[in-house]
């Protein structure tokens, strides 16, 4: 059995579009750097659906049919901007997709995707986590976590070898669980809340500031 590290930090809601939330597992994703990923983006023009490409858009239906929180968010605003990565700058799509039950607070999803070539970056699912009592265990977590990646990226999804977890407490107390897979050229985290239910993947794609390992 693996040995989860418990980790502590601030959940940040953003609310007012078209203004990225913050991805909620980027302290956790972090934990075994001092150094911090940087995503310096800059906007280049705003969007619609009719603009983007076959690959982007197959890319998007297929993210809402694997996450089903999402297949009922109109999309809201699609911002094509330039951000580095650790293979050079690129082109990417931010995606923000937003749904408002009646009384409550907006529920909304960020979808990033390579503006060329239609590949996944990341998504960040903002919404209600579970109050249940149960709590994932490791093992079913790391099995998961590995069971979305494939949902995702179908084959590619084998070049990720499991690497650490982590549990996090944020709003009113509630756990979300981060699970981090590596492959040779980059790793990706995978956030669930406490009962499985999916509330982010993010590759680390973007260069890190100079820092010491711990």
């Amino acid at each position: 059995m693996t040995k989860r590290k418990a980790l502590a930090f601030t959940l940040i809601t953003a609310l007012l579009l078209p203004i990225t939330p913050v991805l909620l597992n980027e302290a956790a994703a972090a934990s075994s750097y001092k150094a911090k990923a940087t995503v310096t983006a800059t906007k280049l023009e705003e969007l619609s659906i009719n603009d983007l490409n076959k690959k982007t858009k197959a890319t998007l239906n297929h993210v809402k049919e694997v996450i089903p929180d999402l297949k009922n968010y109109p999309i809201t605003s699609i911002v094509k901007e330039n951000v580095d990565t650790t293979s050079g700058p690129i082109e990417r799509l931010e995606v923000i997709l937003s749904s408002t039950p009646e009384g409550t607070t907006p529920d909304f999803g960020v979808v990033h995707v390579n503006a060329s070539t239609g590949e996944l970056i990341s998504i960040d699912i903002q919404n209600r986590l579970s109050s249940s009592k149960e709590v994932l265990g490791d093992e079913e977590a790391i099995k998961k976590g590995k069971e979305f990646l494939k949902l995702l990226f179908g084959k590619q999804a084998e070049k990720y070898k499991f690497s650490q977890i982590n549990s996090s407490t944020v709003q009113d107390n509630k756990t979300q669980i981060l699970v981090i897979y590596t492959s040779p050229d980059h790793s990706i985290n995978v956030t669930l809340d406490r009962v499985g239910k999916l509330k982010a993947v993010k590759k680390d794609i973007y260069p890190k500031a100079a820092g010491k390992r711990k």
